[in-house]
């Protein structure tokens, strides 16, 4: 365990859409309502990360402030190997992941689809994001046909992908293989990796539903970047653990 990532775990949620992801459930939803669920959740800080789009971003921000409620703000990315979790910091303008959406090639009338295949390799996309001062995090890993282990790519580069130094960390569905991702114990995939679980909220009510537990120094990019190097002992899924 690392020494500096301080004593207190924090309650977070890093995959939430907003009404700007087509797929999104309650259209009537604000992002009021959004934010007031995650402060009824008690979470200290969450991800918005709708589909190949930042539009929602500014405004949830705002929000989150006067709730101090803190915003990481995020995008979660289609490729052909699946979909894939891209977080910054949280004082990272718009305009610099509007950038990496150009440079991907993602163009604007196509945002916002989760349907919408990025025209890049999936290694390109993940380290492009950490060009951008991102981090990734493969989404829901396990659930077809968007976890990268469910997708159509075959199982070398589904290897290649789980090798990549610009992949941060896993994004569970079944709590249950937790050790073993974290042991690189499953077949063909032997980097150990840190596991966090997020709600992929579509709507206000299904926010904080798998939160994560982090000790964290601070609510920051850097800080979630530490315990995701050191992880043991510095992630709970359940305030029991």
């Amino acid at each position: 365990m690392s020494d500096n990532l301080g004593t207190n775990f924090r309650k977070l949620d890093l995959h939430i859409h907003t009404p700007k992801s087509t797929c999104y459930g309650d259209k009537s939803a604000g992002y009021e309502q959004i934010v007031r669920a995650a402060v009824s959740s008690q979470l200290d800080a969450i991800a918005i990360t709708d589909h190949n789009t930042v539009d929602a971003i500014e405004e949830v921000r705002q929000i989150g402030l006067a709730e101090q409620l803190v915003i990481f703000p995020g995008l979660e990315l289609t490729t052909g190997s699946g979909h894939f979790l891209a977080i910054f910091d949280i004082n990272t303008p718009v305009s610099i992941m509007n950038r990496l959406l150009d440079k991907m090639g993602v163009k604007p009338a196509l945002r916002r689809d989760g349907a919408e295949q990025i025209p890049m390799e999936t290694l390109d996309i993940l380290k492009n994001v950490h060009e951008f001062g991102g981090v990734v995090i493969a989404a829901h890993i396990e659930r077809w046909p968007s976890g990268f282990l469910e997708s159509k790519e075959t199982r070398s580069g589904k290897a290649n992908i789980h090798s990549s130094p610009y992949l941060d960390a896993l994004e569970i569905t079944v709590a249950q293989n937790r050790v073993q991702w974290e042991n690189g114990a499953v077949r063909g995939y032997t980097k150990k990796y840190a596991c966090v679980q997020g709600s992929d909220a579509h709507s206000p009510a299904e926010v904080g539903r798998r939160p994560t537990y982090l000790r964290l120094s601070a609510i920051n990019l850097e800080a979630l970047k530490e315990v995701f190097r050191n992880w043991r002992g510095n992630i709970a899924f359940t305030k029991e653990e």
